[in-house]
């Protein structure tokens, strides 16, 4: 196998899993008593902060300051940087309101059918089939997916609120990686993911608290765990996704960022010494075959060319 080919996939694969450490500080933030809308709005809040000074420290010197793009800003042009960015806020909006009306486990299982709808996606977008290996990698995935949340063997109880906040999470997660690899490709992915990162924000306080940052939350008790989440579940994730998904199809996208629910599990596996049964581990297994199965085999270029453009 090329290893120039993993170029682009891995970062995207990477991070998937930088969401790891996520659940596992968020559920300790409930413990210390924050809720939800503080959680998410620290989340994005410091996200945005360390984006930002990481900008203003010159991180990645000379090439931030490379021409953004040879034609001038439109308000096209800025209203898919909004959308974008409105896309990865409205996930985490949506995935809340469906953890009030359903077990987490479901809710993580609406979350990850971003699997199949990014694939329909891209070939809406371009008009053709997926490729039979896309398709059998999806189907891994869901079972994978289906089998690491705990689902098998729990009688849960289903709301229609609490099914349709988290399919909608799914759909905007799915949009999300769309419109992260055809949006900008050419801007530095540290400056686009902090424009990106403040539409983000911006919409938050519109939507969930206008007065988290005058009242003081932000900088109280609760930093602690935004920055954590700020870093692992903000900036990482979309500075890397930045790099390889304008590279790689949507399908591929979708595929590769499903790393973050086996990371997740392993992180609380680790962190909050969670048990995990034998039928998770085979579902993480299965998550992770899944996300390689694409590019087993695909030794030839034409093969991976294949892959990543999801024919």
């Amino acid at each position: 196998m090329n290893v120039r080919w993993l170029l682009f996939p891995f970062p995207v694969f990477l991070g998937g899993c930088c969401y790891g450490p996520s659940s596992p500080t968020i559920k300790l933030a409930y413990e210390a008593g924050f809720t939800a809308n503080d959680v998410v709005m620290s989340q994005y809040f410091y996200g945005w902060l360390i984006l930002l000074v990481l900008i203003g420290a010159g991180f990645f010197r000379g090439s931030l300051h490379r021409p953004v793009s040879p034609t001038p800003w439109t308000i096209k042009r800025l209203g898919r940087m909004f959308a974008t960015g409105a896309s990865i806020a409205l996930v985490s909006v949506c995935y809340c309101f469906s953890l009030q009306s359903v077990p987490a486990s479901v809710s993580v299982i609406l979350l990850f059918q971003f699997t199949w709808i990014g694939v329909i996606i891209q070939a809406l977008v371009e008009r053709k089939l997926p490729s039979r290996r896309t398709i059998a990698a999806v189907v891994i995935l869901i079972i994978g997916t289906i089998l690491a949340a705990g689902l098998v063997g729990s009688n849960v109880l289903l709301t229609a609120d609490g099914v349709i906040f988290g399919m909608l999470s799914a759909l905007f997660y799915a949009l999300y990686m769309f419109l992260l690899g055809h949006t900008e490709p050419e801007m530095h992915p540290l400056t686009r993911s902090f424009v990106i990162m403040s539409c983000s924000l911006a919409l938050l306080l519109c939507i969930l608290s206008p007065s988290y940052i005058v009242s003081g939350t932000a900088f109280s008790g609760i930093w602690i765990y935004g920055v954590i989440l700020g870093l692992f579940g903000c900036a990482l994730p979309m500075f890397l996704f930045s790099i390889g998904t304008p590279r790689i199809s949507t399908g591929a996208a979708t595929i590769l960022s499903s790393s973050e629910l086996p990371a997740s599990i392993i992180c609380a596996v680790l962190i909050l010494s969670e048990a995990v049964s034998w039928v998770q581990w085979i579902g993480i297994a299965l998550i992770f075959f899944g996300i390689a199965y694409p590019y087993l085999g695909a030794g030839n270029v034409s093969e991976q060319r294949s892959v990543e453009s999801g024919e």
